[in-house]
């Protein structure tokens, strides 16, 4: 075997257990990852108090971080995750649950929701890890199908019990340049009052499906939002990665309103509003070219 081949023989070696170790870490610290949540969802105490349904004890979640503020808990995916809120919403995107390194991060509330009351619009954020992890699975509600088999999830704080019912799922962008220079801003916490009906009519024009799910101007909003790939763009063998945001809206069960949605009244929404980028990727049209930008109205505390 001449030296050219060996040298390529050891290099491909190389190459291959580089590989393998690469692959074997990122494999260990998935499970690792999965099997601490598993841990602190079974450190969850459901017993009931006096023989009437009571708040899970989230005492133990809390005593590990006291910036813990609920429990998420998505049917049909892996979603079954403690959420936090600190001061910022760039602390717990590389930081997990016990504020160790961590690319996947954390669950998390936005900064500036009230954690305890709920604001009109509470916004949960959770990264797309490309795998089951995180917020990963939330791209299921893309489809309508999967809306179908899941239009109810939980979110509790530490004082209340939550059921939401899924009102719209949309796609949209983070860089106003993929936007004609427009961000719509969804994660805005008082979407009531004049806010509310612009925010509903704009959502409206931009969910993948129309529900039986309707919201009024006094309901609980809870927004959760991830990333997703769905505006990238390859050209000429390069990829172009959008800031696209998968994003799903949902609000609290009334109180003695049941649980259930008709998902049998669900259909396609045939004008879907997309971010600019959409159209130019396909290079058709955008109908929406023209609309107005709608912007939230501040309110004054």
């Amino acid at each position: 075997m001449g030296k050219g081949k060996i040298f390529i023989m050891v290099v491909c070696i190389i190459v291959f257990v580089l590989s393998s170790a690469v692959l074997i870490k990122y494999v260990v610290s998935e499970y690792n990852s999965n099997k601490m949540y598993e841990e602190l969802a079974n450190s969850v105490s459901t017993e009931n108090t006096d023989d009437e349904a009571s708040v899970p004890d989230y005492s133990a979640l809390y005593e590990k971080n006291s910036d813990f503020i609920g429990w998420i808990s998505v049917p049909n995916t892996s979603i079954n995750y403690p959420v936090v809120q600190c001061d910022n919403n760039d602390y717990y995107l590389s930081n997990n649950f016990f504020k160790a390194r961590d690319a996947r991060g954390a669950i998390f509330m936005d900064y500036r929701n009230n954690p305890v009351n709920l604001d009109s619009n509470t916004v949960i954020y959770g990264h797309n890890c490309y795998n089951t992890n995180m917020f990963s699975e939330l791209t299921k509600f893309q489809n309508i199908d999967f809306y179908k088999s899941t239009p109810v999830f939980e979110f509790n704080t530490v004082e209340k019990e939550y059921k939401w019912k899924i009102y719209g799922v949309f796609i949209t962008t983070a860089k106003p340049e993929e936007d004609n220079d427009y961000i719509f801003n969804y994660t805005y916490q008082h979407m009531d009052g004049e806010n509310f009906d612009g925010f509903i009519e704009e959502i409206n024009k931009r969910r993948l499906y129309v529900t039986d799910v309707d919201i009024n101007d006094d309901d609980k909003m809870l927004i959760l939002s991830t990333c997703v790939r769905s505006l990238d763009k390859y050209e000429k063998l390069k990829k172009y990665k959008a800031d696209a945001r998968l994003v799903v809206v949902a609000r609290a069960v009334r109180d003695g309103e049941s649980e259930t949605v008709d998902v049998s009244k669900t259909y396609s929404n045939k004008n879907v509003k997309y971010p600019q980028i959409y159209y130019d990727n396909k290079n058709i049209e955008n109908p929406y070219k023209n609309d107005d930008k709608w912007y939230p109205k501040e309110v004054v505390q």
